[in-house]
């Protein structure tokens, strides 16, 4: 079973009701993040995400798992690496048991190849080299409640002083990045237009960015546990998953967001816009 899109209460209540209707013994929460996903049911076992490769729970999971075990795999679509080392481990546990249930909040971290990680916890790896078709729509219990990632541009205009700093930098951190990463340039101008965006912030509104270096009160960072019902992008993080993981904590689905007249907030805009409509497209593309 794959399950997108739920909160957590209603993936305690499925989890529940799956746990009544087979009969099961003890559930396993396979789980990413600092927080447990909460399990009514009495006899269930959180691991963390990064305790799945280590092997004082490998070992003994393995032995543990048989056919009266629910293994419940929770957000942990964290890299694009089909083959990764802790989705491989994640697949030896659910060959101990039929019992699974997949909680995804979005399908996809950028493409909808992601997809078929979600796919293959679900069905075995039978599939393991394919990529994603019409006629595997038959192979999989899947139920979506669709997120509608809507973006709304707040403009910033910048003053001449923050344009001529943006040149500056840009002109520094292209001069030397040498071997290092092409990113680092984005990531690194992106937070020139910071101050720019502190004359526009408001007192009543609540705001995440990537840090809280100008000390504003009401500012949240992506890497936060919860959020407040609505946040306003101050800026945004460069890591897809990290804007997932906030709008999978947060709920949020229509988003303002701050962006200057900067070409590289236009840039990671234009970039965030386009991932929303990826994701919509995955889901047309699942379920047609």
């Amino acid at each position: 079973m794959i399950r997108l899109g739920f909160t957590e209460s209603e993936k305690d209540s499925e989890i529940t009701r799956y746990c009544k209707e087979n009969q099961i013994r003890k559930v396993f929460i396979l789980s990413h993040g600092t927080s447990q996903l909460p399990c009514s049911f009495a006899g269930h076992e959180h691991i963390e995400y990064s305790q799945v490769i280590q092997y004082k729970y490998y070992y003994r999971l393995l032995q543990e798992i048989d056919d009266s075990s629910l293994i419940v795999v929770n957000e942990c679509l964290r890299t694009q690496n089909r083959n990764d080392l802790t989705y491989n481990c994640i697949r030896n546990y659910l060959n101990q048991t039929r019992h699974r249930i997949v909680f995804q909040y979005l399908p996809i971290i950028d493409t909808l190849d992601d997809f078929m990680i979600l796919f293959d916890l679900d069905t075995r790896s039978r599939w393991k080299r394919d990529k994603w078709r019409e006629s595997m729509r038959g192979e999989i219990d899947i139920v979506s409640k669709r997120i509608d990632v809507r973006l709304d541009r707040i403009y910033v205009e910048t003053d001449n002083q923050t344009r001529v700093a943006y040149q500056r930098e840009k002109k520094r951190i292209i001069s030397g990045i040498g071997l290092r990463d092409p990113h680092t340039i984005p990531r690194n101008l992106h937070l020139i237009s910071g101050k720019a965006k502190l004359r526009v912030v408001e007192s009543s509104r609540q705001y995440v960015g990537r840090n809280n270096r100008f000390k504003i009160p009401s500012m949240h960072t992506f890497k936060d546990d919860s959020f407040p019902d609505i946040c306003t992008i101050f800026e945004y993080c460069h890591n897809f998953i990290s804007f997932e993981d906030f709008l999978a904590k947060s709920g949020q689905s229509n988003i303002p967001v701050l962006v200057t007249d900067l070409k590289v907030d236009e840039w990671y805009h234009e970039r965030y816009v386009a991932l929303s409509k990826r994701i919509r497209d995955a889901y047309t593309a699942i379920h047609g």
